[in-house]
């Protein structure tokens, strides 16, 4: 899953330094992408992705298995 993020990142990024080529080829000015922009834009997809398919190391550092036995109940009060 993490690759597949990182392919669409990557398909972001040349999308957006291909568009600001072509946008700047247009105005008459050199050819060159924004590689900035195009960069922003890759890591803005990644973040975008990862917390929509939620992923992480694959460990549950949160979540605790609930234990089977239940806590020992003692009607005497306490030790002083």
């Amino acid at each position: 899953m993490n690759a597949l993020i990182f392919a669409a990142a990557c398909a972001v990024g040349v999308i957006v330094y291909r568009s600001t080529k072509n946008q700047q080829t247009a105005a008459g000015t050199t050819a060159r992408g924004d590689l900035a922009v195009a960069l922003a834009a890759a890591a803005a997809a990644v973040l975008m992705l990862a917390f929509l398919f939620g992923v992480g190391d694959g460990s549950s550092t949160g979540a605790e298995l609930p234990s089977s036995t239940a806590p020992a109940a003692s009607s005497a009060p306490p030790p002083r």
